[in-house]
């Protein structure tokens, strides 16, 4: 019997690595950050031990800003809701902060769910990657709007899209389903001309 393999969606186009482009006469990378575990986390924002215990265990206070995100050396909460947070780290670490969360909030109302599996991160880095991202997504961007550390919903051409802004202007990470990452990758190439 044969061990099964975990892949990427997207190990089959980018197997010799990030995707160079050219937008605008300005270089970008398109990449992914493949296989994070990811956990969606609810709860009341407004009880300080919630807080208390989700800084506990992942080491990021909640974003309570609309559209922010806390970012540490190797995971992210990301605002999804005035209740809803998407916790993103490494492979491998979801489950034992997916216990240790369900413990530190046993006597909290609130939902963990692991949804990593079902979703990737494509990576927009360069000069051109705002611009890039711009023909197919109707939010403003630009650097003086969309700063480091901000997240918005929204689409990519017909993907559903959650846009984490790493680098005002030039570096971005786009989560999406699985079954619509090749889409979007493709079709992100198609918009730059490649």
């Amino acid at each position: 019997m044969s061990e099964a393999v975990l892949q990427s969606p997207l190990a089959p186009l980018l197997g010799a690595g990030d995707k160079s482009l050219v937008v605008d006469g300005q270089a970008v990378a398109l990449g992914e950050a493949p296989l994070r575990d990811m956990l969606n986390l609810r709860g009341n924002p407004a009880d300080a031990a919630f807080d208390s215990a989700v800084q506990s265990v992942t080491g990021l206070a909640l974003p309570l800003v609309a559209n922010t995100a806390r970012m540490g050396a190797d995971r992210q909460l990301l605002w999804l809701g005035p209740d809803e947070w998407l916790l993103q780290c490494p492979i491998g670490q979801g489950a034992a902060l997916e216990v240790a969360l369900r413990q530190a909030l046993a006597e909290q109302h609130f939902a963990v769910v692991s949804v990593g599996h079902g979703n990737t991160v494509l990576r927009v880095q360069g000069p051109g990657a705002a611009d890039l991202l711009s023909r197919g997504c109707p939010l403003d961007l630009h650097a003086s709007v969309f700063a480091a550390g901000q997240v918005a919903q929204s689409h990519i051409s017909r993907a559903n899209a959650t846009i984490l802004c790493k680098q005002a202007g030039s570096h971005y990470e786009v989560t999406v389903r699985r079954s619509f990452a090749d889409y979007l990758f493709r079709w992100l190439c198609a918009a730059a001309g490649a």
